[in-house]
């Protein structure tokens, strides 16, 4: 069954837009990325990501993301359907 997920994250002052753009093009496999968009709020950019497993976003996606430069902090949030 599909992983659905949001990715809250928070970047350096003036990196949204770089980070957003960076973090649509990582290629992991079994994840798709559906959306990266920049936001105002606590967060700066929110990811939305479909996912063949969950180690798929944990293991694969995630230590990509954190390793673009100006990403400071990454909240991951799992959709939950009954």
């Amino acid at each position: 069954m599909p992983v659905s997920a949001w990715v809250l994250v928070q970047t350096e002052i003036g990196r949204a837009r770089p980070v957003s753009e960076a973090a649509a093009a990582i290629k992991t496999e079994g994840v798709t990325v559906l959306a990266s968009d920049t936001v105002t709020g606590p967060h700066d950019v929110i990811l939305h990501l479909q996912a063949e497993t969950l180690d798929a976003i944990t293991v694969g996606f995630e230590s990509q993301l954190e390793a673009i430069p100006g990403v400071e902090h990454t909240i991951t949030c799992l959709t939950i359907n009954p």
